[in-house]
């Protein structure tokens, strides 16, 4: 491309390129062929470029869902930052009576605290008495059952069986 040959021009400030009319005069044909071959190439791109439309189209066409979806998503978004601005107030407020219930139950539960133990050594006691009781009966129940096995074998006549005794026992017949 001699023909658009060009000299910058060392005393510009701006140091611009600047093409020499005599350079185009001089070189008509070097000067033609850079301009054929510019449109030519500017007619191949702009061909390239017409038949991409269709391809941008068609992209296009399948991004318009996703940007719709993205809109009413960002609609939802923009209603729930509504709402939860409304309803934080609120929110706090609840949060607020939440927290003072709370201390006065763990106020309450730590006052029950002493009680709890002082219930808790009772019951230990009432459960071993319970134990020594129940021990206790079953050596009763045990001794009962002897003497009735004993008292069942002895030839006495005088003895009645209970079911033939009055309501004071055996025992009161005899007065």
């Amino acid at each position: 491309m001699p023909a658009m040959a060009a000299t910058q021009t060392a005393s510009s400030p701006s140091n611009r390129v600047e093409p020499r009319l005599f350079d185009l005069i001089r070189d008509p044909v070097g000067t033609a062929d850079a301009a054929l071959r510019t449109g030519v190439a500017i007619v191949n791109l702009t061909a390239e470029a017409l038949r991409a439309i269709p391809r941008l189209a068609t992209a296009l066409e399948k991004l318009t869902p996703a940007v719709q979806a993205a809109q009413s998503s960002l609609d939802r978004i923009d209603r729930m930052g509504n709402f939860v601005a409304q309803e934080l107030p609120e929110t706090q407020h609840q949060l607020e009576q939440l927290r003072a219930q709370l201390l006065a139950t763990a106020t309450k539960v730590s006052e029950l605290g002493p009680q709890l133990v002082t219930s808790t050594g009772v019951n230990r006691a009432l459960n071993e008495s319970i134990r020594m009781l129940s021990r206790g009966l079953g050596v009763v129940q045990g001794t009962s059952d002897l003497l009735s096995g004993i008292l069942d074998r002895l030839p006495d006549a005088r003895r009645t069986r209970p079911s033939e005794a009055g309501p004071l026992g055996p025992a009161a017949e005899t007065r």
